[in-house]
């Protein structure tokens, strides 16, 4: 059971911030409190990132999809650093409260974020548009956190099926969150 903590909420990250070494660079505070299940929202990827070198990821709301991701209790002081992190402030995410439910039946009120401008939902099968693929780097961000975070194996290997678009984050980024290449490139 979590209990509320005074001037902290929690998040559902399911992207680069599923790695606990990159959460903490913006946000200190961040505790990892375990894993969570979003439902009737399908992971996607759609704006091109030229921090990532490649589409960042989305939550679309799909029916009878899920997303399945970190639950982080942050303070409140770090709200602002989150939302500039996840680009409240241009308007590339915007930020909402849903509902995630824990591996032992356990609903949380979660702060996440979702991209401004997304895709429609894909069919089961349908694979991601070239455009709109994440890079190397970014899916490794990703695939490590999943891994870090103890997602279940099913949806890791789930992630490990999603394309990349053959790029790579700038060797600074690479370095600043000690990512080496380990998707077959």
């Amino acid at each position: 059971m979590v209990t509320p903590v005074r001037d902290t909420f929690l998040y559902f990250a399911y992207g680069s911030n599923l790695l606990k070494k990159r959460i903490h660079i913006n946000n200190p505070s961040a505790i990892f409190l375990g894993i969570g299940r979003l439902d009737d929202h399908q992971l996607d990827f759609i704006k091109y990132s030229d921090h990532w070198r490649g589409a960042s990821a989305t939550i679309v709301p799909t029916k009878s999809h899920h997303v399945w991701g970190a639950i982080w209790r942050l303070h409140n002081k770090d709200l602002k650093s989150l939302d500039w992190q996840e680009g409240v402030e241009t308007n590339w995410y915007f930020p909402k409260i849903v509902k995630v439910v824990t591996p032992d039946g356990v609903d949380l009120e979660c702060r996440t974020y979702q991209q401004t401008i997304n895709p429609p939902p894909r069919a089961e099968g349908e694979e991601i548009p070239h455009d709109r693929r994440p890079s190397i780097t970014y899916l490794n961000c990703i695939l490590t956190g999943a891994v870090e975070c103890k997602l279940p194996k099913e949806y890791i290997e789930k992630l490990k099926k999603i394309p990349h678009n053959g790029q790579h984050a700038s060797p600074k980024l690479i370095e600043k969150l000690d990512l080496s290449p380990h998707i077959d490139e």
